[in-house]
C-alpha cells in the first residue's frame, strides 16, 4: 500500500507555524473577557474595603477579598469551562496563557498565605501587583499586545509605590492600576476582536 504524503519545504513550514501563531494572537481579543471581569471585580473589592475602612470602620474589612475573589474565581473557572467547549482545540498560546495564571494564583496563594503566618498584612498588595506585572507582561509578550506589556510596567511601578504607602492608600493604587493596566486593555481587546 503507497502512501501519499507532501513533505514541507523549510519555507513552507515557517509559514504554516506562523499561521498558527497569527491565529492565536487573534484568539486572545476574544479572552477581553477576562481582563474586563478581574479588572472591574479587583476595583469594585478595593473600593469596597477602603469604604469599610473609612466610613463605616469595619475591623473585618479585608474579608471582601476572600469572598469576591472566591466568586470570581468560580465566574472564571465556569466561563473558560464553556469557552473550551464550544472552541474545541486548544492552541499553544492558549495553553501557555493557562499555565502561567494557574502558576500565578499558586503562587499568589503561597504569598499571602505567609504573609497571613508573619503578620505582614501590608506587604500582600505590592507583592500582588507585582506578580499582576509578572503575568501582564508575559500575556503581553506572548501575543505581541503592547496594552498590557504597558499595564505590565505600570504594575511595577505602581507596585514600588505601594511598598511605601499605608494600607488604605495601597487599595486606591490597586483600584487606579488595574483600571489602567487591566480594564482599558480588556476594552482595545474587546474592540479588537469585533474588527476581526
Amino acid at each position: 500500500m503507497e502512501t501519499n504524503h507532501k513533505e514541507f519545504s523549510h519555507e513552507e513550514g515557517l509559514k504554516v507555524i506562523y499561521e498558527m501563531i497569527e491565529s492565536a494572537r487573534s484568539k486572545i481579543g476574544s479572552n477581553y473577557f477576562y481582563y474586563l471581569f478581574w479588572g472591574y471585580l479587583i476595583a469594585f473589592t478595593c473600593a469596597a474595603e477602603y469604604m469599610l475602612i473609612k466610613l463605616v470602620k469595619y475591623g473585618q474589612h479585608y474579608m471582601v477579598w476572600p469572598v469576591f475573589m472566591g466568586v470570581g474565581l468560580l465566574i472564571t473557572l465556569l466561563f473558560s469551562w464553556r469557552q473550551k467547549k464550544s472552541s474545541g482545540s486548544r492552541t499553544f498560546i492558549g495553553t501557555a496563557m493557562i499555565y502561567l495564571w494557574s502558576a500565578w494564583l499558586v503562587s499568589l496563594l503561597i504569598l499571602i498565605g505567609f504573609a497571613n503566618i508573619s503578620h505582614n498584612f501590608e506587604m500582600i498588595l505590592p507583592v500582588t501587583l507585582t506578580m499582576y506585572g509578572l503575568g501582564m507582561f508575559i500575556s503581553g509578550g506572548l501575543v505581541d499586545f503592547k496594552p498590557l506589556v504597558i499595564g505590565a510596567v505600570l504594575s511595577w511601578v505602581a507596585s514600588v509605590a505601594a511598598f511605601f504607602s499605608p494600607y488604605p492608600v495601597q487599595l486606591l493604587i490597586v483600584f487606579i492600576t488595574v483600571i489602567v493596566s487591566y480594564i482599558i486593555p480588556g476594552y482595545i481587546l474587546k474592540n479588537k476582536s469585533k474588527k476581526q
